[in-house]
C-alpha cells in the first residue's frame, strides 16, 4: 500500500500542475486518508456518500461529494461538515439536486461549491451537452449559499477497457468533450477552477491531458483482479502498481475424489461482480474458481495439482476492490 503511494507521487512528477483528489470510497478509511493526505500536491478526497464524507472530513480537510444528492436530509449532513472546518463540494446535474444542495447548505448556514457533473461517455449521471452545463452553472449562481467551482468529468467504465491504443482513444473523446464545455462555460463567463475526473485504469491519459486540474483515482492503492487485466503499450498487463489487498481464506473442506476444495469466504466477504477471484500462487491452468455462496469460495483443482489441505491458509485477489 505505501508502495503505491510512493508510485503515484513519483509518476504525478511529471504533471506538476496537476492535484490529486484519491477517491475514498476505495478503503473509507481514516488511516488510509491521512496517508494520502501526506502525499505532494494531494488536495483532498472524494467520497460516493455522504456516510463516508462524515467519517473521513476530519482526516481530509477537503471533500469532493462525486455523486448527485436530491434529498433535504443528505444535503444538511453534508453541509454541516463545514462547521467542522472541513472545505465541501458537490456534483450537480439537475435543479433539484441544485436546490437541495441550497437548501441544506442554508439551513445549517455555511456555503458549498458545487460543479456540474457532465457526462462524457459512461451515460451515466450528468448533463449532456455544454449549452446545459452553462444552464446550470449559470442557476448555481443565483444561490447565495452555493460557489459554482468548475465541473466533473468522469467515465468510470473507461477505466477497465483492456488494451492500451481503446483506453487511450476513449480518453481522447472524453478530453475533447471536456475542453468543449470548459470553453463554453468560459464563453459566458464561468471560469472552472476546479476540472475533475480520470481514473486509475486512464491516469496517463487524464494526466497529461492538459485538460484536469485535478485527478480521482482510487483503486491503485489495493489493486484487484479486474484492473490486471488492463494491457500497456507492451501489450503486457500494466505493472505500475503492487497488489496490496488480499483476502484471506482457509479450507474447510476437500473432496480428493471430485477435487473440490472448499474456502470460508463467499459473497459477504468479496464482489464477484467483476469477475472471480485470483489465487495467489496458483495459475489458471491449476483450477478453476467458483462462487459458493454467501460464506464459501471453491476451488475445482485440475488433477495433477496436489490438494491443498484441511486448515490451510488460501490467499484471494478480489475481482473488485471497492464494490
Amino acid at each position: 500500500l505505501e508502495e503505491n503511494l510512493r508510485r503515484l507521487t513519483e509518476f504525478m512528477k511529471a504533471y506538476p500542475h496537476v492535484s490529486l483528489r484519491p477517491h475514498a470510497k476505495t478503503h473509507k478509511t481514516v488511516e488510509i486518508v491521512s496517508l494520502q493526505m501526506q502525499e505532494p500536491r494531494t488536495v483532498g478526497i472524494c467520497c460516493q456518500k455522504v456516510s463516508e464524507a462524515v467519517v473521513l472530513a476530519d482526516a481530509a480537510g477537503d471533500v469532493l461529494l462525486s455523486n448527485e444528492l436530491v434529498s433535504l436530509a443528505k444535503t444538511r449532513r453534508l453541509a454541516a461538515l463545514v462547521r467542522r472546518g472541513c472545505s465541501v463540494t458537490a456534483v450537480a446535474d439537475s435543479r433539484h439536486s441544485v436546490e437541495v444542495l441550497a437548501s441544506g447548505a442554508r439551513v445549517e448556514g455555511v456555503r458549498v461549491g458545487v460543479l456540474v457533473d457532465v457526462n462524457v461517455g459512461q451515460d451515466r449521471c450528468g448533463v449532456e451537452d455544454p449549452e446545459e452545463a452553462v444552464e446550470l452553472a449559470s442557476y448555481i449562481s443565483q444561490f447565495d449559499e452555493l460557489h459554482f467551482r468548475g465541473i466533473q468529468a468522469y467515465h468510470g467504465s473507461a477505466q477497465h477497457v483492456r488494451v492500451h491504443v481503446e483506453r487511450a482513444k476513449i480518453s481522447g473523446v472524453v478530453v475533447e468533450r471536456v475542453a468543449q464545455v470548459v470553453r463554453a462555460l468560459r464563453t459566458q463567463g464561468f471560469h472552472c477552477d476546479v476540472i475533475t475526473g480520470g481514473g486509475t485504469g486512464t491516469l496517463e491519459f487524464d494526466a497529461g491531458s492538459g485538460v484536469f486540474t485535478e485527478l480521482q483515482p482510487g483503486s491503485y492503492i489495493f489493486g484487484d483482479a479486474d484492473y490486471a487485466r488492463n494491457l500497456g503499450p507492451d501489450g503486457e498487463p500494466v505493472s505500475r502498481w503492487r497488489q496490496s489487498l488480499f483476502v484471506a481464506t482457509t479450507v474447510v473442506s476437500s473432496n480428493p475424489l471430485t477435487r473440490r476444495v472448499v474456502l470460508d469466504a463467499g459473497l459477504k466477504a468479496m464482489s464477484y461482480d467483476s469477475g472471480v477471484p485470483l489465487v495467489v500462487g496458483w495459475p489458471a491452468s491449476a483450477l478453476r474458481v467458483e462462487s459458493g455462496g454467501d460464506e464459501h469460495t471453491i476451488l475445482h483443482v485440475s488433477p495433477g495439482e496436489t490438494l491443498p489441505g484441511l486448515g490451510d491458509q488460501i490467499l484471494l485477489i478480489p475481482g473488485h476492490c471497492d464494490p
